[in-house]
């Protein structure tokens, strides 16, 4: 392979082979493997001789060392690692950042040994780069990946701790919480941002639980953790077109008499259908009578504030056994006798918005792809406490809404 060349798409693969020489493995985005407990001074080392190499005259590739976050991610399974280790190459050319990607394989396989646990860990680094305007590669951050079959071993949080860059802060990216609740106890206190992706969630008790997770991990009121949801950032074009449903002064007005909400989803949008609810719920200030029944209903109250003057149905219901981008399918308000909606258009490239106050419209919906979510998840808008709000009332209306007004007369942060 030419000196131009990109290792990162064959890496892991059958087949697969780097140079002999380390230095420009690692300038060509392959993977370097190093001892678990050496992982600072070969990074310090490989940076050194790539900074002298991209100095010589006819060098195909410059060096520009830049760090805004300590990414801590996690992944298990080959597939996975493969699909994040794409994306994070992505993130990498807008956000540098140091990535450590804790990867829990499927198999003990061949690995080192750190620690008295007798837990094996493999460690490997590489480097992320972008293209310059002047068409050079330019190498801008690194990337750790620590391999282990058990994420509980003793000694991971002292390495890990001893990887992140001072004076700048720490996200870590953990798809489903729920999950990997057990080894992330000793891990979390470490976190200035933690990333989830409520689209991950297959059934809907699994919003539940990642909740009380949470909360367990960043429910005290000392708590400066910024919570960020992948899921909800998809949600985004449903949340701004169903608003524009309420531009005209009739809609508005017609809020006094809404008498039933429906919430439509795809295969695997039940946390979707969670969070919007929760959103329209906060938005009209509507209170629960109770949790959603077995059939997808719930009570619904207006509480102080509320435009709304009747009790109100919500409704959760499976419209396609076909995934779908958002996992919404179609989002419904009646009131009176109007009919606002806003649906998937039939090829799937638009949502359709209905109104007897608006001409008919259909919006095209351009699907974000997960390397954009991320990098908007790690962007400086911070804490939103939409967000916030969606996720409490979406888990209340699985567990009751007592538990969380009680974190909230505790002034739990979320």
């Amino acid at each position: 392979m030419s000196q131009s060349g990109d290792f990162r798409s064959g890496e892991r693969r059958e087949g697969w082979a780097v140079p002999l020489d380390a230095v420009a493995a690692f300038t060509q985005g392959a993977s370097v493997s190093v001892a678990p407990d050496r992982i600072e001074q070969e990074l310090v080392s490989l940076w050194r001789r790539a900074s002298e190499r991209a100095s010589a005259q006819g060098a195909g590739f410059a060096v520009t060392r830049a760090c805004q976050w300590n990414l801590i991610v996690h992944t298990h399974g080959e597939g996975e690692l493969l699909a994040v280790k794409q994306v994070l190459d992505v993130v990498a050319e807008s956000v540098p950042s140091r990535i450590i990607v804790l990867h829990e394989t499927e198999e003990l396989g061949d690995s080192s040994i750190i620690g008295d646990d007798g837990i094996p860990l493999h460690a490997s680094v590489e480097a992320n780069f972008r293209e310059s305007q002047s068409g050079r590669r330019e190498i801008v951050a690194e990337e750790i990946t620590i391999e282990t079959p058990q994420l509980q071993s003793r000694r991971l949080p002292g390495l890990l701790r001893s990887l992140l860059l001072p004076d700048v802060p720490t996200a870590m990216l953990i798809p489903n919480p729920a999950l990997d609740a057990e080894w992330l106890r000793p891990l979390c206190g470490d976190a200035d941002r933690f990333v989830f992706d409520s689209g991950r969630l297959r059934a809907l008790p699994d919003l539940g639980k990642v909740a009380l997770v949470l909360d367990e991990l960043y429910g005290s009121a000392s708590s400066a953790v910024e919570l960020m949801d992948l899921g909800w950032l998809r949600l985004w074009p449903w949340r701004l077109l169903l608003s524009t449903l309420y531009d005209a002064p009739e809609s508005r007005a017609g809020l006094s008499n809404l008498q039933a909400l429906s919430v439509g989803y795809s295969e695997g949008g039940e946390a979707a259908a969670l969070l919007m609810a929760g959103w329209l719920l906060g938005r009209l200030r509507l209170v629960l009578t109770g949790t959603l029944a077995d059939d997808g209903t719930a009570q619904l109250l207006p509480g102080a504030g509320s435009p709304v003057h009747h009790p109100v149905q919500l409704q959760l219901v499976k419209a396609s056994a076909e995934r779908s981008a958002t996992g919404i399918v179609q989002v419904t308000l009646l009131q009176g006798g109007a009919q606002l909606s806003a649906a998937v258009s039939a090829d799937g490239s638009g949502i359709e918005l209905s109104s007897p106050f608006q001409p008919p419209r259909t919006q095209p919906m351009r699907c974000r792809p997960d390397a954009e979510l991320l990098v908007a998840a790690l962007g400086v808008g911070g804490r939103d406490p939409l967000m916030y709000e969606a996720l409490r009332l979406g888990a209340a209306l699985l567990m009751g809404d007592a538990r969380f007004q009680e974190q909230k007369q505790h002034e739990v942060r979320w």
